[in-house]
């Protein structure tokens, strides 16, 4: 009878199952970040905004901002409603 040598094992697919974990991970990634911009987008603002989340601090205040800011979407409404023709 043969014996296994599971140490042996887990390191020959180590690799495979680290591999899938990030390909997953990337897969995740590139989903959410694909939501953020078009969220962005439907606010008004550029989606390349998506990218600022990466800087650590400044995210947070942008963030702020756009949470607090009147959204170019909403200004655009209220100049309709008016009559008035939008300007940015």
């Amino acid at each position: 009878m043969d014996s296994v040598d599971y140490d042996q094992l887990s390191d020959d697919y180590g690799w495979l199952v680290g591999g899938a974990a990030l390909a997953v991970y990337l897969v995740f990634l590139v989903v959410v970040m694909i939501a953020y911009v078009r969220v962005i987008q439907k606010a008004g603002y550029s989606g390349w905004w998506v990218l600022i989340g990466l800087v650590p601090v400044v995210n947070v205040i942008m963030f702020l901002v756009f949470a607090f800011s009147r959204w170019p979407v909403l200004r655009e409404l209220d100049a309709t409603r008016s009559g008035q023709p939008y300007q940015r």
